[in-house]
């Protein structure tokens, strides 16, 4: 099966649902763009039909009295798939919002939960009280502050790791894993994803991860991306898309462990260390936390489950199979002597809601993916990202805040979304020699180059 190539720079469809001329007026995302040329070939075919009528001065049949059963059955079946469909829409949204929210809630426990010190205990009385303010808060952290600003740092990069891991789920799942092959565009918009797993997280973090994907690497994209072991993020603002033999990228098909899990397992790990320390909270609510990763993985796998499953092949051939009939025996059932409106018009005019209802059945299907009308997953890391970040500043926790800065994105990313998709977050440390500009004018990332001073004679 031919791979369906996402269209550059596609983004969620946004439109305004109480203007009609927004609405009529939009061609990119409708059902008119996917069923035009189905119902082109209708539209010949009836006017054809009835042109041949006229020459011949003769009726291709007759109507009858029963005629309407197959239409009304045809519209039966295909209402009942829509309405299946968005049921499946309707509860991958939903689990796409609990996934999201079950990340922002490991954040707001982790800040909320985690003891700290003695400046988190003044801050936690004193916040905005007096002119009490962070920098002040600052300055009365011990050892249990900093060592609860670093296990609050952990679960937020974590929540973001599995952010972009579930966003690497769908871009595998729509191509890779279902047709074990992807294009060279979306390879790359994979590589960056994996770039910003990179930016979260070290080196042997990565590799345990990463390992999970099975994917095919060119030796140019391993020199490129990889092969320094730092996080290289600058170069997707400086080199384009590497090209591949083919233009197409093997990914294995096999099942495996994968990449959520092992995420999963690492934030697991990393709430267990810190119950019942000084710093940390107390083992009792371990299990908030151990009940929020299990509703994670459970969207994750409902979200896979529905990407990965279409509706029932027999369901779906015997709907089109009857609509193709319908729409080919209508000339057998209309009076040329009716008319041109009759007999070309309403027969077009039919194909158009039936085919249109039946594409809105496949659009309605599976939601996750690049297409225009899927879900604006980009925007929901943005804005995880800013929470997450806004959350730790809630908290009084700079030194946890300051272990994060924002990197620009590059350009062919930035289209992904209608929102402006502008920055994203990074690990400070994973990025420390990587140059980050202040300034939105600037953009585009450069390494960071340090002249490091000779020692001076005698000196040890």
């Amino acid at each position: 099966k031919p791979l369906a190539r996402a269209a550059p720079g596609t983004a969620m469809i946004t439109y305004d649902p109480k203007s009609w001329r927004d609405v009529l007026s939009r061609w990119s995302g409708s059902t008119i763009e996917a069923c035009w040329s189905k119902v082109a070939i209708i539209f010949v075919y009836v006017s054809a039909a009835y042109a041949l009528q006229i020459t011949l001065d003769c009726n291709f049949g007759y109507a009858f009295d029963h005629s309407y059963i197959v239409g009304r059955t045809l519209s039966f079946l295909l209402v009942f798939r829509a309405n299946s469909s968005y049921g499946r829409y309707w509860d991958g949204r939903k689990a796409c919002v609990e996934f999201f929210s079950g990340l922002r809630d490991l954040a707001t426990l982790s800040c909320a939960l985690f003891k700290g010190g003695h400046g988190q205990y003044v801050w936690n009385r004193r916040a905005g009280q007096d002119g009490f303010s962070v920098e002040r808060k600052s300055g009365l952290d011990d050892i249990d502050d900093r060592r609860a600003s670093e296990a609050r740092a952990d679960i937020v990069r974590w929540s973001l790791a599995m952010a972009v891991c579930f966003k690497i789920m769908l871009r595998m799942t729509g191509q890779g894993y279902y047709h074990g092959e992807m294009d060279e565009e979306l390879k790359w918009k994979l590589d960056f994803d994996r770039m910003r797993l990179r930016t979260l997280m070290s080196k042997v973090e990565f590799e345990e991860v990463d390992r999970a994907l099975r994917v095919e690497d060119t030796g140019e994209e391993r020199r490129l991306l990889w092969q320094t072991g730092r996080s290289e993020p600058q170069v997707f603002h400086n080199q384009s898309q590497p090209q591949q033999p083919g233009g197409v990228y093997k990914v294995s098909m096999e099942p495996s462990c994968p990449q959520m899990l092992i995420l999963l397992n690492f934030v697991a790990r990393t709430v267990r260390l810190h119950s019942n320390e000084p710093y940390g909270y107390k083992e009792r609510f371990l299990p908030e936390f151990i009940k929020i990763l299990k509703s994670m993985m459970v969207c994750y796998d409902r979200v896979s489950q529905g990407m990965t499953t279409p509706l029932p092949l027999p369901y779906v051939n015997l709907v089109r199979t009857l609509l193709l009939a319908y729409l080919f025996s209508m000339p057998f059932f209309i009076t040329y002597t009716d008319g041109l409106l009759a007999n070309v018009v309403m027969p077009t005019l039919t194909a158009v809601a039936l085919l249109g209802i039946d594409q809105i059945g496949t659009e309605l299907e599976n939601p996750f993916g690049e297409d225009v009308n899927d879900l604006d997953f980009q925007a929901m890391i943005m804005g995880l990202e800013k929470e997450m970040l806004r959350m730790l500043q809630l908290a009084g926790d700079s030194q946890a805040r300051d272990r994060f800065v924002w990197l620009p994105v590059p350009k062919f990313m930035q289209s992904e979304t209608t929102k402006p998709f502008l920055w994203y977050v990074a690990l400070q440390k994973e990025v420390s020699h990587v140059e980050v500009p202040r300034s939105r004018n600037l953009g585009g990332l450069r390494v960071r180059h340090v002249n490091l001073e000779l020692p001076k004679k005698g000196s040890q």
